[in-house]
């Protein structure tokens, strides 16, 4: 009963072409230490550690024509964030999920830990996701960052 109500399903489905686009996002780690920076508090093996950084969501901004917020959000639904590190380790986030969290409370691209510069092994920058249970979405040592969008359209 299953296989035939999903081979109707896919019969029913019209073919659909993807597209996919890439750009990088401009690393300027000196420039985004001078912007205003914002603190977040997280529990790391039983003890309060404060990382101060840069709301991720302000990058996002910057590649965004000066539209208003909605517009904005709708033109990210599509598009994924690559934060990418020097041990080859990469995390994927949804760009409307960064881009909606302007505080830097959700998505933090942090410079120091607990008031000192992040270590040889941490930084230059680090991705703190407070929200993440198994913190998988952690970076250490980011050093890129990249939109990709995912364009589909049906084919006829």
């Amino acid at each position: 009963m299953i296989p035939a109500l999903i081979a109707s399903f896919l019969i029913t489905l019209a073919p659909t072409e993807i597209t996919v686009s890439a750009e990088d996002i401009s690393w300027d780690l000196e420039a985004w230490k001078k912007l205003p920076q914002v603190k977040v508090s997280v529990v790391e093996q039983g003890k309060t550690t404060v990382y101060a950084g840069i709301p991720l969501a302000h990058l996002i901004k910057t590649q965004l024509p000066g539209k208003n917020q909605m517009v904005e959000l709708r033109a990210l639904s599509d598009t994924v964030l690559v934060v990418g590190a020097t041990d080859g380790y990469q995390a994927v986030l949804a760009a409307t999920a960064v881009a909606m969290d302007p505080k830097g409370e959700r998505f933090l691209l942090a410079f120091e830990r607990d008031g000192k510069p992040l270590g040889e092994n941490q930084g230059p920058a680090r991705l703190i996701v407070p929200g993440d249970p198994q913190r998988v979405r952690w970076v250490r040592m980011v050093n890129s960052l990249q939109l990709i969008r995912l364009n589909s359209r049906k084919s006829r």
